[in-house]
């Protein structure tokens, strides 16, 4: 089992949090070490050991998972939004965890466009970076945070950069990320029919207005979202078995789903996709950047489509072309584990077990997950979304005892969600994006998070599945830590510096008391105990995990810096600030277990 020690951190902040990541091993769900093929988002996991311990006690035998403590409660929401708040904590505490995500799914979907739209006009001459803004106050303030934390995580299989460059702009990227958020407890297979109509990704991955070829002028269809749609969101480089792990052939070597001839087949299904309301060669309707394509057949390719093994016949129209190709596609027998190893990492464990693997995977094969407590998930249909998510938060390996002092094994956290929970548990208010510049790029820069919502700088998001992290156990072992591809030496000071300013009340909309407002009234009534002070964060912000060279940090410099006649006030509020900041670059928060 893969460990990172509890050390002593120095005073100095910054090396405080390039010691959680350079500590930390980044261990999963018990899986084994793995060999990823040369450029394989999807990693080849071996035959794993024992499932490594994770979030919760055992839930009790033959009834739903019941969440007892405060702790518990933090450790869930850690795993399953972006962080809870005081009141969702206390709110969550006597619950089965099965309700809550029975309730999260019921509840209907926050969407961007309608937001986006009032707040810009039909032209690009106001660039007000509206959508950027409503991300941060979704993720902030949103109800639905299963669904929210769901749309961003599926968001990083279906990439497309939303770029954002305008009123415009803005509309289209609500527009793309609305028809995954509709989607999020949908079908997977209508989530990849919407993601494919959408004018951001036709623009990302230039199939907007792709031609039928023209061999008298040397023209051919463009293949980028033919190539993308298999490999990055659908089947991946080899074929897999039910667990994740590679089918090999009759000589022991791995088999690959496709070839350039299925890449050259499929790009013909793609063809003729247009703006609404104009034609290739005619402008479009002023809102047609936010509204589905429209197929012109006279561009599409009226040529046999032949791809992974199935032909859609020469005359097909194009829609139709479109539909049975994503039949196609979404019918491969990759999909459900390639699609539930995905979202695995992105809320439980980066590499998980072959058996965690298999039996969501087995979820979205069969549209259906019962729970221990007995309540169903799902729809019966294959690729249910709902049915996969409540088996990757349900799964047994998330309620084994909790780690002991040696603290083995974890997720390494998205900076994004890091720093949202934060936001979300000191009860921030006036949350307003557009006054804090540290918001408007959030990508690289020394005092930047390392990452920006909806902005992966490609295709292959901000991370790959397969990475294996060089020069770190988790690496000398073979185990996937996505992650850790923005994670580390060089953004620890980035982000270190980026929570400073907000924790301190330092950003510049926080100088003016007009922004991101924490309210830190509980802490402050503990300020004079730096003990009692801990120990409150620690249920707060760490679920219950926080190492004792952590706790003795923050004992140790709360001591060093006295209240003092006459500045009590004062002195109290920087005794809590300085010791939340300790914990938010403490290993027990950047690191999920």
């Amino acid at each position: 089992m893969l460990c990172f020690q509890a050390r002593r951190s120095v005073p100095r902040l910054a090396a405080l949090f390039a010691l959680a990541v350079l500590a930390a091993c980044g261990g999963s769900s018990g899986s084994g070490p793995s060999t990823p093929a040369a450029n394989d988002p999807t990693p080849a996991p071996a035959p794993a050991p024992a499932p490594s311990p994770s979030p919760m006690p055992p839930p009790v035998a033959s009834a739903g998972i019941m969440i007892e403590t405060e702790e518990e409660a933090v450790r869930f929401l850690t795993m399953a939004t972006f962080g809870g708040r005081p009141e969702e904590i206390d709110a969550l505490v006597g619950q089965e965890i099965e309700d809550w995500i029975a309730a999260e799914i019921a509840k209907p979907a926050t969407l961007y466009l309608p937001r986006v739209v009032p707040l810009t006009s039909e032209d690009d001459r106001d660039t007000n970076n509206v959508f950027r803004e409503e991300v941060w106050k979704a993720f902030i303030e949103n109800d639905d945070q299963l669904r929210t934390r769901m749309t961003f995580a599926l968001s990083q299989i279906v990439v497309a950069n939303a770029r954002i460059g305008g009123n415009i702009g803005d509309r289209r990227a609500a527009f793309y990320v609305d028809a995954i958020a509709r989607n999020a407890f949908g079908n997977y297979r209508d989530l990849l029919d919407d993601v494919t109509y959408t004018p951001l990704m036709a623009r990302f991955l230039t199939y907007m207005q792709n031609r039928k070829a023209d061999p008298a002028r040397g023209r051919m269809p463009d293949e980028n979202y033919a190539r993308e749609i298999m490999q990055l969101f659908s089947i991946g480089l080899i074929e897999l078995n039910m667990d994740g792990t590679p089918r090999l052939d009759a000589n022991g070597e791995e088999i690959e789903t496709y070839d350039n001839s299925d890449v050259e087949g499929l790009a013909r299904v793609f063809t003729g996709l247009n703006p609404k309301g104009g034609n290739f060669f005619n402008d479009a309707d002023v809102d047609a950047e936010y509204a589905p394509l429209v197929m012109d057949d006279n561009q599409h390719s009226p040529l046999e489509k032949t791809f992974l093994g199935a032909t859609i016949p020469a005359g097909t129209p194009g829609n139709e072309s479109i539909d049975q190709a994503l039949d196609i596609i979404f019918n491969h027998p990759n999909v459900p584990p390639f699609i539930a190893r995905q979202l695995i990492q992105r809320f439980t464990a980066p590499n998980p077990a072959p058996e965690y693997v298999e039996r969501v995977a087995t979820a979205f094969a069969t549209g259906t997950y019962v729970s221990e407590g007995g309540q169903s998930f799902g729809t019966g249909q294959r690729g249910s979304l709902a049915a996969t998510i409540a088996a990757v938060l349900l799964d047994e390996t998330n309620f084994d005892e909790p780690l002991q002092a040696s603290e083995c094994n974890g997720k390494v956290r998205e900076p994004v969600i890091n720093f949202v929970h934060y936001v979300r548990a000191f009860r921030t208010t006036e949350i307003d994006p557009n006054n804090e510049f540290q918001l408007s790029d959030t990508r690289s820069a020394a005092d930047r998070l390392a990452q920006m919502p909806f902005r992966a700088p490609s295709v292959f998001n901000f991370y790959r599945p397969g990475f294996v992290p060089p020069g770190t156990e988790a690496g000398q072992q073979g185990l996937t830590v996505p992650e850790f591809q923005i994670v580390n030496d060089g953004s620890a000071v980035g982000y270190t510096n980026f929570m400073t300013r907000f924790v301190f009340d330092e950003s510049p909309g926080q100088q003016n008391n007009t922004t991101f407002n924490p309210n830190y009234t509980d802490e402050i009534l503990l300020a004079d105990d730096a003990g009692a002070l801990a120990d409150h964060l620690d249920v707060l912000l760490t679920g219950g995990r926080m190492e004792a060279a952590t706790r003795t940090d923050i004992v140790e410099t709360l001591d060093a810096f006295p209240i003092r006649d006459g500045s009590e006030d004062d002195d109290r509020l920087k005794r809590v600030k300085l010791a939340v900041l300790i914990t938010v670059n403490a290993p027990s928060y950047r690191i999920q277990r």
